[in-house]
């Protein structure tokens, strides 16, 4: 004998299926979502995005303050970028020659490639008059040169320092050769790592040297993390899951409320 279903069935059943609908739809007021379903091994996670952004106080002149969890770009208002973009990305050749179409503002570079460093800040007549150094004591000596010549002369410029292998033979690029020399007096400067560069040069934060419209060409020099950070950026950047639970348990950790610990998962992942 065929089962038939009760009226009230058909109308749970039809008022689940609207619910599911208006649970996850855009709302009407700037299209950004009002939930997000993270669909995950640990269990799907329902996001509160339009109760999160709300909590967020916006910048002055702004109606959104995006960037606070996407990063830094002020695209972010109208096109979030990916997080899988750069988190849980395998950072291979393709990616090298793939990512930057990636992102749809190229303000973004700024989230991973945080600033440059300018030309150092070199006292030529200072190191000669108050510490009595002598030409030959950073220039070669007249076997090699009869005159102290402009190094870039022979040492070759824009190679980050100590990134890439030089022939057997061939001079040190620019980098190399003036850090050889003065690490011979300011090994506690290098000692430092990347807090030592700024005894010497000046900090540019990338996100205002870049332009709003059109393409960005970075410095080649500082691309690399590891030319500052001494880790590659695969050690770098946290995978997905390390990313979105630093994110949410920080700020939930911040303000008292809602899972921020490891006994938690059940408040945000259901079975």
């Amino acid at each position: 004998m065929q089962k038939r279903f009760s009226p009230m069935t058909i109308i749970a059943l039809a008022l689940g299926v609207v619910g599911a609908g208006l649970y996850l739809v855009p709302t009407p007021r700037d299209d950004a979502p009002r939930r997000i379903l993270y669909d995950n091994a640990g269990g799907p996670v329902v996001f509160e995005h339009a109760r999160h952004a709300a909590l967020v106080a916006p910048p002055p002149g702004q109606e959104r303050n995006c960037a606070s969890c996407h990063h830094e770009s002020p695209a972010a208002r109208e096109k979030p970028i990916p997080c899988g973009s750069c988190h849980g990305a395998a950072f291979d050749e393709n990616f090298k020659k793939t990512h930057a179409a990636a992102f749809n503002d190229n303000n973004a570079c700024a989230t991973c490639h945080h600033q440059e460093l300018t030309p150092k800040q070199w006292g030529h007549e200072r190191h000669y008059e108050e510490f009595g150094l002598s030409c030959t004591d950073c220039h070669h000596d007249e076997s090699i040169e009869a005159s102290p010549q402009n190094c870039a002369d022979c040492h070759e410029r824009g190679v980050a320092p100590g990134r890439q292998p030089r022939e057997k033979g061939a001079p040190p690029s620019l980098a190399d050769a003036a850090h050889q020399k003065c690490r011979s007096c300011h090994e506690d400067l290098f000692a430092a790592g990347a807090r030592g560069c700024a005894s010497c040069h000046t900090t540019v934060k990338v996100r205002y040297r870049l332009p709003r419209e059109g393409l960005v060409r970075l410095d080649p020099l500082y691309t690399d993390c590891a030319v500052c950070h001494g880790k590659s950026a695969q050690k770098l950047i946290p995978g997905r899951m390390d990313a979105f639970h630093g994110q949410c348990m920080t700020c939930h950790r911040k303000v008292g409320k809602g899972p921020f610990e490891k006994t938690q998962c059940g408040q945000c992942h259901t079975k």
